[in-house]
């Protein structure tokens, strides 16, 4: 009896034993991490437009991103962490433009040289007639000031009128010294772009007159011909007087090509007033 007892405690304990072991086991069978069978990209390249240029820069950018994976299939639930890395490359473009030269505006001192042709006026119209004149200056002007000054000499040689040859036995010469004060007039400055630059300006100041041999209408009784005109003398004549005008031009660089025009005039004690008006063409060199 007590033989049989002992045998049955045995089976109940080898049975036991058994069913322990094959529940441990199933528990450790579910404790194994699943894996996805699903390939996660890890990189990725974004190629950037390129652009002819002088210099270029590339950047790198590093993106970090995590993911979380939760299984709720499993027992207990399992929670798996994935990191993904994105690099993106991007380029930096630089166009270097050329390097554009300051642009040289006339200005300071200036020597300039011009020639054209004299008219008469006034009181020396009739005996006279037009004629070459030859000028030379000297001046200054700042490259962006409107006023300047200016010293100048023209000298000139009246053509002589038919009318009134029989009593020149010589021709006539004019020379004239002016000191003129120069107006720059900045309106049209960039009317044909920046280069040649425009210009206009106006010019004025005081003459000194010097003539000899030069017929002139007179007041007073004693003249020759309809005009009543006393015929020129062999001798200089000096009278003081003023003179105003304008004229325009074109600068390239420290070259300024011009074209003027002016009335010079002056008073005598037997004449009405005496105008000459030079057209002058010339160039001007700063």
């Amino acid at each position: 009896m007590k033989t049989l007892h002992s045998s049955n405690v045995l089976f109940s304990a080898a049975t036991l034993l058994l069913v322990g072991s094959s529940v441990a086991f199933a528990q450790d069978s579910t404790k194994t991490k699943p894996t996805s069978s699903r390939r996660i990209p890890i990189s990725k390249e974004a190629p950037g437009d390129v652009v002819s240029s002088k210099t270029s820069k590339t950047d790198t950018v590093t993106v970090y991103k995590t993911d979380t994976l939760r299984l709720t299939t499993t027992t207990p639930p399992m929670v798996d962490t994935v990191r993904t890395t994105n690099t993106v490359v991007v380029h930096d473009t630089t166009v270097v433009q050329p390097v554009m030269k300051p642009m040289h505006l006339p200005g300071g001192l200036y020597f300039g040289i011009g020639g054209g042709v004299m008219a008469p006026n006034g009181s020396i119209y009739n005996p006279n007639n037009a004629g070459p004149a030859v000028q030379a200056q000297l001046g200054w002007q700042g490259a962006k000031s409107l006023l300047g000054f200016r010293l100048d000499g023209n000298w000139n040689k009246p053509g002589q009128d038919a009318a009134y040859a029989a009593y020149q036995s010589q021709d006539p010469t004019v020379i004239n010294i002016n000191g003129d004060a120069k107006l720059n007039l900045p309106f049209f400055t960039h009317l044909l772009g920046l280069t040649p630059r425009f210009n206009l300006y106006g010019i004025g100041g005081g003459s000194y007159i010097s003539y000899k041999n030069l017929p002139i209408r007179i007041t007073a009784a004693g003249g020759v011909g309809p005009a009543n005109v006393a015929p020129g003398v062999d001798s200089w004549q000096e009278h003081w007087g003023w003179n105003a005008g304008g004229g325009a031009s074109l600068a390239f660089g420290r070259t300024e090509l011009f074209v003027e025009t002016r009335v010079i005039a002056w008073t005598t004690d037997v004449s009405p007033q005496a105008r000459q008006m030079p057209f002058i063409l010339g160039v001007n060199i700063y």
